[in-house]
């Protein structure tokens, strides 16, 4: 055997027990980042499945609330048959809320935390929605993200990436009827406008 085939075994044995070092590393990195990266998953899955609702949507609808002032809502979405709000909402841990209560708690690392129930300003916004176009059926949810728990059940109105009605799934095939087609051009210039 000669140096250059001795040289090119050891380099050969070299590289072999580089990319397996290589591999354990990452593989141990992966191991211990395992949460964080199950977070970003389901915050992408989120952002996915929002992204995905509809036939068409508008992000951060201003519109006039009756009252004289403007209201934003995170989303507005475009159904077959009516118009759908979505306002997102990021409340990690346990929630126990009910539609008739005025206010909701969050249980999170064993602080209890209250706020306001979010379904009456929901109310409140499809009222004043429902007044610019009030030829089409308007509706709305309260979306919850992956970190939000709901132990003791919620509301029809608050769905989660598991909970998804299927008036808010896409579906190409699927066209708008003329009235409602109608509004969106209504709504697309309020928004626009404000």
């Amino acid at each position: 055997m000669t140096d250059i085939d001795q040289a090119l075994t050891v380099l050969q044995d070299n590289i072999v027990l580089l990319i397996a070092l290589s591999l354990v590393v990452l593989a141990l990195l992966v191991f211990l980042s395992r949460k964080a990266i199950k977070h970003l998953w389901l915050k992408l899955r989120t952002r996915y499945c929002i992204n995905h609702m509809g036939l068409k949507q508008i992000v951060n609808f201003s519109f006039p609330d009756g009252l004289g002032n403007h209201s934003t809502v995170d989303r507005l979405i475009m159904r077959q048959d009516g118009i759908s709000l979505l306002v997102f909402k990021q409340y990690p841990g346990s929630i126990f809320c009910a539609d008739d209560i005025d206010e909701w708690t969050q249980l999170l690392v064993g602080k209890s935390y209250r706020f306001k129930n979010p379904l009456v300003d929901l109310d409140y916004q499809i009222k004043a929605v429902s007044a610019i176009v009030p030829d089409v059926p308007v509706n709305g949810f309260l979306f919850f993200d992956y970190q939000a728990r709901f132990p003791k059940g919620c509301p029809e109105r608050v769905i989660n990436l598991d909970s998804i009605p299927g008036s808010l799934k896409r579906d190409r095939k699927v066209k708008a009827q003329a009235s409602v087609l109608s509004a969106w051009e209504t709504l697309s210039a309020v928004n626009s406008a404000s």
